[in-house]
């Protein structure tokens, strides 16, 4: 089954965007999601790239054309109360939610929603601490946020993406067959039917080779 790293910071309105469209784009289609979080700061910064809504007008612009893509998906979109805010606590919530530093999608989706709907301040840590203890009832088993451990997935994953070539979020990196392929790297939420149409050449090229 193909695999599909998804790199994305909580701090991106694409992302959230992005990571609800990506299971309706993919409809229909055998794959499985590896959803990786990362600091986008860091990112930008191993590329020399200035942060994008350091520009007034772009900022307003990104709002802008996401607030409309949201819209177009059926989702709500309110931009929380300060941004750009601190999401490496949002981050490090979503890596000790799961034992091996891969969250679920139950698990992105909840710090996703609480972050993009609502228009609330989650630079607050009650807020975080809130919704920190509603994914503790409902999973069998977390880690602490803050512990070392992982502050050091967080970084490593930030290592691979520049590995694969990501140089913004959200990107869907979509991994080789076979062991010394090339990965195949798709950016924003335009990529996505990119995406959808290389998983379609894989499918017909298995039905062909099985026929």
């Amino acid at each position: 089954m193909p695999i599909i790293h998804f790199y994305f910071d909580f701090v991106s309105p694409y992302a959230y965007v992005a990571f609800h469209a990506l299971p309706r784009t993919l409809a229909g289609l055998p794959y499985q999601v590896v959803h990786r979080p990362l600091v986008l700061g860091a990112l930008l910064k191993a590329h020399g790239t200035p942060v994008p809504v350091s520009l007034p007008p772009k900022r307003d612009w990104l709002f802008r054309h996401a607030s409309w893509l949201a819209r177009e998906q059926g989702l709500d979109f309110a931009l929380p109360a300060v941004h750009p805010f601190n999401s490496i606590p949002w981050l490090r919530m979503a890596l000790a939610a799961s034992p091996q530093g891969e969250p679920g999608r139950h698990v992105c989706e909840t710090l996703f929603n609480a972050i993009w709907q609502g228009g609330r301040d989650v630079d607050d840590a009650a807020l975080r601490d809130a919704v920190w203890q509603e994914l503790v009832r409902e999973l069998p088993a977390v880690r602490d946020p803050a512990e070392a451990a992982v502050k050091e997935e967080l970084f490593a994953i930030g290592e691979a993406a520049l590995q694969h070539g990501v140089f913004g979020v959200p990107s869907c990196v979509l991994l080789p067959e076979e062991e010394g392929g090339d990965p195949e790297l798709f950016w924003g939420v335009e990529g996505l039917p990119m995406l959808r149409e290389a998983l379609l050449a894989r499918t017909a090229a298995v039905e062909a080779s099985e026929a």
